[in-house]
């Protein structure tokens, strides 16, 4: 566990070089981060109208807040401001050191991968599940990254398994929840690194024993898995440089 300067605990992982995670409970970032309490019990559906002076500092722009206030569910709402606060926070801790939070912003390409307005070539990649958030970026702007983060919880049914995998996959999954939410992790990882997301079709993927296949081609990455406190993350990078 590390500690970042503003007390947050935020865990920093460092899974390849110069690929950097770092992953947080949301209930804690909004505690931080908002004046008052109202917002920290997320369960209700009906969304809030967030305020400039409802943060303790400056962290979205005047665009950012009318993106926030225009999703209709409030666990949407707390899962964007919590994503956004850590990527930013990390952009600002690795690459701009005193730049303004509210004026580090985010957009996205037409399919929806997250890319940073002002330094695009920044790699980054996020993900949320449950009551955690996780954030990546990548020191080497020639370095392509996906993040995907899951809770184990029990094992999905059928159905789950015929849309998310292969016949082959199933074949290969372990009838074990931490498993195949492993390998979905992974999958999901690997359409945020193609900048596709759920526009690829989930049957062109195959993730068998950590390898990766798109369109039955094998795919030279690396895959890197970890599980904390219920929960599996899931890397997918380029591989080092002269990896074999």
């Amino acid at each position: 566990m590390s500690s970042f300067k503003n007390k947050l605990p935020i865990t920093v992982l460092s899974p390849t070089p110069g690929v950097i995670i770092w992953y947080c409970q949301i209930p804690m970032i909004l505690q931080w981060i908002l004046n008052g309490s109202k917002y920290h019990h997320f369960r209700p559906p009906k969304n809030e109208q967030f305020k400039q002076n409802e943060f303790f500092q400056p962290i979205f722009s005047p665009d950012e807040i009318n993106t926030l206030n225009n999703f209709k569910a409030l666990k949407k709402q707390v899962e964007w401001i919590s994503g956004r606060y850590l990527i930013k926070q990390m952009i600002q801790h690795l690459f701009l050191g005193n730049a303004a939070l509210d004026g580090i912003t985010l957009s996205t390409l037409d399919e929806g991968a997250p890319f940073l307005t002002h330094d695009p070539d920044i790699p980054i990649s996020l993900s949320h599940s449950n009551e955690y958030t996780a954030v990546a970026c990548s020191r080497n702007k020639q370095q392509t990254i996906g993040i995907d983060l899951e809770k184990i919880a029990k094992k999905p049914d059928v159905f789950f398994l015929k849309t998310a995998f292969t016949h082959e996959e199933i074949l290969n999954l372990k009838d074990d929840a931490a498993h195949i939410l492993k390998n979905w992790t992974i999958k999901e990882a690997y359409l945020k690194y193609i900048k596709r997301g759920f526009n690829e079709s989930l049957h062109k993927v195959e993730v068998i024993n950590n390898d990766i296949r798109h369109n039955h081609k094998k795919i030279d990455l690396t895959v890197y898995s970890t599980f904390f406190d219920g929960y599996v993350l899931s890397l997918v990078s380029d591989p080092p440089p002269h990896s074999s």
